[in-house]
């Protein structure tokens, strides 16, 4: 599962491309693709009822799970989509 917090993702016509910077003294950097060609489908949802937040599931080779705010996450979803 990742944070969308934490991270900063990046859609090409190509892959999806998830980046963070980790560490307060020493950094690092923290990167992780899917290829879209690998990609066999996108889920959203939301989840709570006080606290919302939007989950999308992206499965393949690899599952993964995003998780943000519903704003974010919807914007992100509608992105996605174009590109499958």
């Amino acid at each position: 599962m990742f944070s969308m917090a934490e991270r900063h993702i990046i859609v090409t016509d190509r892959r999806i491309i998830l980046y963070a910077r980790r560490g307060a003294i020493f950094k690092s950097d923290d990167v992780v693709t899917f290829k879209l060609s690998d990609v066999e489908g996108i889920k959203y949802k939301e989840e709570g009822l006080i606290g919302k937040r939007g989950i999308i599931e992206i499965q393949g080779r690899t599952k993964a799970k995003l998780v943000g705010s519903t704003s974010e996450m919807k914007t992100l979803y509608q992105q996605l989509l174009q590109f499958l």
